[in-house]
């Protein structure tokens, strides 16, 4: 049987990340119950931009207000914030929302 290999996805080191409206799609968000505070929406671009830039001002305030993110150029190409950028740290973000000191393995292998 041959092994299953992940598909790769070259495309999206390719293609700049479209984040101009990035505070009207959190605000449509938080009109479906999603709560993103005023601050949250205000700062989003910034947010993003340092996020992929751990060399800028802003990082350290990412860093403070969100001290589990994580702040790196994901795609290794400091030019362009990319669709694998914005990927990898949505990716990464899912990670810090596992609780693993409330998980109990023995129970859930029945």
């Amino acid at each position: 049987m041959p092994e299953s290999v992940m598909p790769g996805y070259p495309f999206l080191a390719r293609t700049a990340l479209r984040y101009d409206l990035i505070g009207d799609h959190l605000r449509a968000e938080r009109a479906a119950g999603v709560p993103y505070t005023d601050a949250m929406v205000a700062e989003a671009v910034r947010d993003l931009e340092a996020q992929v830039n751990p060399d800028s001002e802003g990082a350290a305030a990412l860093l403070e207000r969100y001290p589990k993110a994580q702040v790196r150029d994901f795609d290794g190409n400091p030019a362009m914030i990319s669709e694998l950028d914005a990927l990898i740290a949505y990716l990464q973000m899912l990670g810090t929302l596992v609780d693993f000191a409330a998980y109990r393995s023995a129970e859930h292998l029945q």
